[in-house]
């Protein structure tokens, strides 16, 4: 009988550490392509009106406060640099850089045109 409890207990352990891992996942890659669609959005309207919007709500998107929300912060006007972020965790952030064009796991300086000529 102890050795079912045993066992019992460590299953019920497993169960639940790979069931946070695997919505962890399916959360981040959704935000993931929640973050792609707001960019797609954000560089329609750059197109087309040769500047950044000023917050998500210029370019249609409206959110509520809360776990999943998107964060936006323009870096440069005159580079149309910008970054689009949300938590994975309490100290980790997913964040896109417009320079790179490509998501990161931590915050960095943008690069000004002197980097890209090099």
């Amino acid at each position: 009988m102890r050795h079912f409890i045993k066992y019992f207990i460590i299953s019920i352990i497993a169960f639940f550490f790979f069931w946070f891992l695997i919505l962890r996942n399916h959360r981040d890659n959704r935000l993931t392509k929640k973050g792609n669609q707001i960019i797609e959005k954000i560089e329609k309207f750059r197109i087309e009106n040769n500047k950044l919007p000023i917050s998500l709500n210029e370019i249609g998107v409206f959110q509520v406060e809360s776990v999943d929300e998107i964060w936006y912060q323009i870096i440069d006007t005159t580079n149309c640099y910008y970054i689009v972020a949300f938590g994975e965790s309490l100290d980790r952030s997913k964040i896109y850089f417009s320079d790179s064009k490509k998501w990161e796991d931590s915050f960095r300086d943008m690069k000004n045109n002197y980097d890209i000529d090099k």
